[in-house]
């Protein structure tokens, strides 16, 4: 798959025809004295990269994208020690920094770094949004909490990383039920998701205010008897003394301003009526 320059002509094959191959298209140079002769997909630019520059670790991104925690990339990134002075093609993005021993994960195939050092690398490059969604996505799941707060500890750019970590949405089960509770942390309201009460399990709860709110995705109300199940669940709920909001998931992502403000004002009010079930 990947094949060096030396190792070619150890196989005896000569400059000339590695260089003849390249030019028919049999052959692809990737890096300097880096060759290949597959389809250079992002994997094989990965196994390139470590190949041409043993000291480098595939992070941020890369490592996101290998460890199924984002899309793939369009490029191949890697942190290299800052010594080191390369200059890369277009489709290599190559950072600089003396990464602790504890940094990187010895167990994967490839050299990268680990899971909470990753997340915090991402969260650097990242769009706003684009980090957040990945904050709590895998803020428990792929990512320990413990070993992102442990990465907090004495490290530079750790004051955003807890402010994300204290903004971090959780349990939800969708992306509208996601957007939505980091709207309502955003308004220091938290709540429980993905909640029981007595036989039914609600998308939200805050119980100091006796307030449930549902998101209700596309698909809801799609058959005659979801519909009256839903009614019965409402009328059980409304007669133990709850109160019930329901957002449509269209309006939570086109309007979450206004529903989070509504909902938030609305428990706000409830709290201090002191009203219980």
């Amino acid at each position: 798959m990947i094949r060096t320059r030396a190792e070619l002509r150890a196989e005896g094959i000569s400059d000339s025809t590695i260089d003849y191959r390249c030019r028919q298209g049999t052959s692809t140079r990737l890096l300097p004295g880096i060759y290949c002769t597959v389809e250079p997909t992002t994997l094989v630019k990965c196994h390139a990269v470590v190949t041409w520059l043993p000291s480098a670790v595939l992070s941020h991104r890369t490592a996101a994208w290998l460890a199924g925690m984002l899309p793939e990339p369009p490029h191949v990134e890697a942190t290299a020690p800052t010594t080191v002075r390369r200059k890369t093609p277009w489709w290599l993005r190559l950072y600089r920094r003396d990464l602790r021993p504890d940094w990187i994960d010895l167990t994967s195939d490839l050299p990268m770094t680990t899971a909470a050092r990753t997340l915090l690398d991402c969260l650097r490059v990242l769009p706003k949004s684009e980090a957040e969604a990945l904050i709590d996505n895998h803020t428990g799941r792929t990512v320990r909490p413990q070993d992102l707060l442990d990465l907090c500890s004495g490290l530079h750019g750790s004051p955003a990383l807890r402010a994300h970590l204290r903004a971090a949405a959780a349990g939800f089960a969708s992306e509208p039920e996601r957007i939505f509770a980091r709207a309502m942390l955003q308004r220091n309201i938290h709540l429980l998701p993905n909640y029981p009460v007595g036989q039914y399990r609600c998308d939200f709860v805050d119980e100091r205010s006796s307030t449930i709110v549902e998101i209700d995705g596309r698909e809801f109300h799609s058959t005659p008897a979801a519909f009256r199940h839903d009614r019965r669940r409402q009328n059980a709920l409304a007669l133990e003394g709850w109160f019930i909001l329901r957002y449509a998931a269209a309006d939570v992502f086109q309007r979450l301003d206004a529903c989070a403000d509504e909902a938030a004002a609305a428990i706000r009010h409830r709290r201090r009526t002191r009203w219980h079930p």
